[in-house]
């Protein structure tokens, strides 16, 4: 497995490239941001491989939905360039979202339509977006994000995602379970986690309440983290971490106690699994 850190929400007082180096220094495999345009992408690749790490991913889609099917052609124009930037630093995965997201976490409403009408829509959308990758090495994964601070977003459940990765079913399209927001819309991460294993390309990692590092909250990380162990999962485990105390150093702490280096290593280094000399 690759440990990933969202530069987003640790080193916050430090500019991106400078974030991307800390989390070199740190330890980790890769790096995910948010929206490329907003942060520094180029220097942060230039500063991963300066550090011998790579780029996880960031938005493929912010501005246009999935699930509406007037935005299709907006969609896939919109993933093009963010894939053409990917393809530049060198990442590995594009978000995709099922709504677009305006600043100040303003989720675009939904069409009026049923929740099948919706999904069809994502999927018809996805087909597209399948051809345009195809061959690039990036996947597009589906995140699912709660409803509690972000109403009105249609994959409000890991389980819509995985639903629409199944029905897309190609190798180009992954999920994402992510324990904060799945926790905050309805829990059950075992049966959520192993209903996704199939298309399963990244584990998310922060705690509720807070979105804290692993152990300052309510998840039982090391029930979840053995139970990937179990199924001999080996994709990429993020962590979207706000330090509990404001510290950097304590999240890097609790990451390296649950999710030690070696335990997601195993006998390879790090270099041999982003595919590096």
């Amino acid at each position: 497995m690759l440990r990933s850190v969202s530069i987003e929400l640790m080193w916050p007082d430090r500019p991106y490239a400078e974030r991307a180096s800390a989390a070199a220094a740190a330890g980790f495999d890769l790096v995910d941001l948010w929206d490329s345009r907003t942060s520094d992408i180029m220097a942060v690749g230039a500063a991963c491989r300066a550090g011998g790490i790579g780029v996880n991913g960031f938005f493929g889609n912010r501005d246009f939905s999935l699930c509406d099917p007037s935005m299709r052609r907006d969609v896939r124009e919109e993933v093009a360039r963010s894939l053409d930037t990917a393809l530049n630093v060198g990442a590995r995965q594009l978000h995709i979202f099922s709504n677009a997201i305006r600043p100040g976490a303003i989720v675009v409403t939904s069409p009026a339509q049923p929740p099948q009408a919706l999904l069809e829509n994502c999927v018809n959308a996805l087909g597209d977006l399948v051809e345009l990758v195809r061959g690039s090495g990036v996947t597009l994964v589906l995140e699912h994000l709660n409803t509690v601070f972000l109403p009105g977003y249609f994959w409000g459940d890991a389980s819509l995602a995985t639903v629409a990765a199944r029905e897309v079913n190609s190798p180009e399209v992954g999920v994402v379970v992510d324990c904060f927001h799945q926790q905050l819309c309805g829990g059950r991460l075992a049966d959520h986690l192993l209903a996704a294993l199939p298309w399963l390309v990244r584990f998310d990692v922060a705690e509720v309440p807070g979105r804290h590092e692993p152990g300052a909250g309510e998840i039982d990380f090391r029930f979840l983290r053995d139970l990937l162990d179990r199924h001999g999962w080996d994709g990429t485990i993020s962590f979207e971490t706000v330090p509990s105390d404001g510290l950097t150093e304590t999240a890097v702490k609790a990451i390296d106690e649950v999710f030690p280096v070696q335990w997601c290593h195993g006998t390879r280094s790090a270099s041999e699994l982003i595919g590096r000399d």
